[in-house]
């Protein structure tokens, strides 16, 4: 009877009204610092952590009330047989919750942090999820040897090869999750970064949305959902357009007759591109000349931008102040001739 009753005597040492003043005080205390410390943040994220402080304190609440009927079933001189029986499983899923709850609570704290931390940048799931996970193995593993005496090391040992068969089926997984934690650890783009993705013929471009545990979500200039797998990413080149490095840098090609005033051209153009109040005047514009033949005179015109998302919007502006500018300034662009020489010989 006595080691019938252990594991339960164990779960009754937990769901004890101190535990659910250590719970209930850490869960105040986070959130008094998010009222506190994050006002600013975004209403997405004060969304997400609102939801968050709900639900977990729906799960301490309903742990609280099981708790309490197993007390109150255990406690009473009437309990028969049956009924403590029934006591003793709502014991165990009061502890349940209560174990839900601190993992809970530990990943609002995990929030609480990253946010913190990055007030203006995206954070990724994956970092949150990945935490979760490993507090989560640690708290499984210790209830399972604590609470119910399971022996973790001999369950390990017998599913070694089950460990191997799952380990070959999921290499995939796998991979993408660990590329997903490499390309964590070495952050070489954000949440909100533009990125070109090459990988040999294959090329992708898009905002970066999200990074979870088997791909890269990102948004495409027609609001396109592009998902791209972890592994993948780790191994293509990347192009990556963000705001905290250097502007993105683009050029437009004119070209016009070989007669032309250059630099009249060039002020045309100059002072069209200048107009358009996407383009930014650190680092200014800047006009060259590419090529001189015979029947025309190339240039170029280099600009930047901060946002790289709104590239073709602001490419289609410089084709159409440049084109207006030009016109106005009465001067034409190179047009395509065709010569055609005639041997004497070959007429009647």
């Amino acid at each position: 009877m006595n080691e019938a009753r252990l594991p339960i005597e164990r779960i009754e040492y937990f769901i004890q009204f101190e535990s659910f003043a250590v719970l209930i005080v850490t869960l105040l205390i986070g959130w008094l610092f998010y009222k506190l410390f994050l006002k600013k943040i975004t209403e997405k994220r004060h969304a997400s952590l609102r939801h968050r402080f709900i639900r977990t304190s729906f799960y301490l609440c309903v742990a609280g009330v099981l708790a309490l009927f197993h007390w109150g079933v255990v406690s009473a001189t009437w309990t028969d047989y049956f009924s403590l029986k029934v006591a003793n499983y709502i014991g165990l899923i009061s502890f349940l919750f209560l174990v839900t709850v601190l993992v809970r609570l530990a990943q609002v704290y995990v929030y609480l942090y990253l946010f913190l931390a990055n007030m203006s940048q995206g954070v990724p799931r994956l970092i949150a999820n990945l935490f979760t996970l490993i507090f989560s193995t640690f708290i499984i593993s210790w209830i399972a040897a604590d609470v119910f005496g399971f022996n973790l090391a001999t369950v390990l040992a017998t599913s070694a090869i089950f460990t191997i068969v799952l380990g070959l089926a999921l290499q995939d997984t796998l991979g993408n999750l660990f590329s997903g934690v490499a390309l964590q650890i070495e952050r070489p783009f954000q949440l909100g970064d533009w990125v070109e993705v090459q990988n040999s013929d294959d090329k992708w471009v898009g905002q970066i949305q999200e990074i979870t545990w088997r791909a890269t979500s990102l948004l495409g200039f027609s609001d396109e959902l592009i998902v791209i797998p972890n592994k993948t990413i780790a191994q293509s080149q990347l192009l990556i357009f963000s705001e905290r490095t250097k502007p993105a840098r683009f050029s437009q090609q004119f070209r016009f007759s070989f007669d032309v005033d250059v630099l009249k051209a060039k002020s045309a153009i100059l002072e069209a591109v200048k107009s358009i109040p996407e383009i930014m005047t650190d680092p200014e514009p800047r006009v060259l000349m590419l090529e001189v033949t015979e029947s025309w005179v190339s240039m170029k015109v280099f600009y930047s931008i901060a946002d790289y998302g709104r590239k073709y919007r602001v490419g289609d502006m410089v084709i159409a102040y440049v084109l207006q500018a030009i016109k106005n300034k009465k001067m034409a662009l190179a047009t395509n001739t065709l010569s055609i020489v005639r041997d004497e010989n070959d007429l009647d």
